[in-house]
Formats: C-alpha cells, sequence, structure tokens
C-alpha cells in the first residue's frame, strides 16, 4: 500500500523564520504517521518569481495539488 498524500495548508511559508524552524516539525510529524506530505511553499520553488504570470502559475499548481492529494491538513491560525 503507497502513501496517502497529504496537502499542507498553512501561513508559515510565507516568512523564511517560520518555513525553516516550524514547518519542518509538522512535516516531520505527519510523515512519521505515515503520510507523503506536500508542502506548496517546497513544491513551487522552482518558479520563477521574476516572470510576469508567476501568480497564475503558482495558483494552478497549488489547486493540482489539491485535486490530486488525498486528503487537506490545514494549519489555521487567528
Amino acid at each position: 500500500m503507497s502513501k496517502k498524500t497529504l496537502y499542507l495548508a498553512s501561513p508559515y511559508g510565507f516568512s523564511d523564520h517560520w518555513r525553516l524552524k516550524l514547518l519542518p516539525e509538522f512535516i516531520t510529524k505527519l510523515e512519521s504517521m505515515g503520510a507523503c506530505v506536500w508542502e506548496p511553499f517546497a513544491r513551487n520553488s522552482s518558479i520563477d518569481l521574476s516572470i510576469p504570470g508567476w501568480p497564475n502559475k503558482v495558483a494552478a499548481s497549488n489547486l493540482n495539488d489539491l485535486r490530486q492529494a488525498d486528503g487537506l491538513f490545514a494549519i489555521v491560525n487567528g
């Protein structure tokens, strides 16, 4: 049986500090529970943000991942 994929939605990728300090803990924990974690900031790191239209590419990539993932794990603050 293959691992189930989880799309990890969170606000932490917008900050270098939290992306490096906090996100790895969530990813490690979810992986230890048997999930293959798709973290959108890492998955979109190859998109060139200097090229016009990059927001559409990011949005399309995220939407595709959401549709393909087996589940969604959302970290909601506030």
